[in-house]
């Protein structure tokens, strides 16, 4: 007698997949957005997430409206929930040098930073969208360039003063800005660059820090 069609080779019964709590099949969407947009860019529909998630449109429908839903919460899925809470502590222990603290900082930064999949990410989403860039910039203002403007200014004993200048910004933006460029050279691009990533850290700090010691002694 044949085997019944329910059944696999030894006779048994497949298991039944396991049915996703919504937020787990939420994230299961955005992580198939990610994978899909990092690779198409933002022209990707959202038919091709759907079955990139293994779902129906409908169901994807059902969690994200639109288009535009689905694109913030890749948004927040690849610069907010990369964030770890504990970075602002350790960039104000003032116990610690401002070169150690943003070079243990930046290390660990990096393995989010220079991800092939977040640099993709970010320079499709720049191009879309010039609120995104703005939105961006700000994030990178507020947790870590203004922090290291304030730190430094304490270090070569200036004013513990809140407000930091757009003149200020500058130079943190360009080391910030040259970082980002490495990072894109190295994994994106394939070019022939260093590969000791803490050193080149280094001595972005280290070009940072020079600026800033002769402007203070100017």
């Amino acid at each position: 007698m044949a085997k019944s069609q329910s059944t696999d080779d030894q006779g048994t019964s497949p298991a039944p997949r396991r049915r996703l709590s919504p937020d787990e099949r939420k994230d299961q969407i955005t992580c198939a957005a990610v994978e899909l947009f990092s690779e198409t860019g933002f022209d990707g529909s959202t038919r091709d997430v759907a079955q990139r998630a293994g779902i129906t449109q409908p169901l994807l429908y059902r969690y994200f409206p639109n288009k535009d839903s689905l694109i913030e919460a890749v948004y927040a899925k690849v610069f907010l929930d990369t964030w770890n809470p504990e970075w602002e502590g350790d960039l104000s222990d003032r116990t610690r040098s401002v070169k150690d603290r943003f070079q243990t900082f930046y290390e660990a930064y990096a393995e989010t930073l220079f991800d092939p999949v977040r640099l993709r990410i970010s320079s499709f989403a720049a191009l879309r969208d010039a609120r995104f860039h703005d939105w961006y910039n700000h994030v990178i203002q507020e947790m870590i360039l203004k922090p290291l403007v304030r730190e430094r200014r304490l270090e070569l004993g200036g004013a513990d003063s809140f407000l930091v200048t757009p003149q200020e910004l500058e130079a943190p933006w360009l080391m910030h800005g040259a970082l980002l460029d490495y990072g894109s050279r190295r994994f994106i691009l394939g070019t022939d660059v260093s590969a000791d990533t803490a050193a080149t850290i280094s001595q972005a700090l280290d070009m940072y820090l020079l600026l800033t010691e002769a402007q203070n002694k100017a």
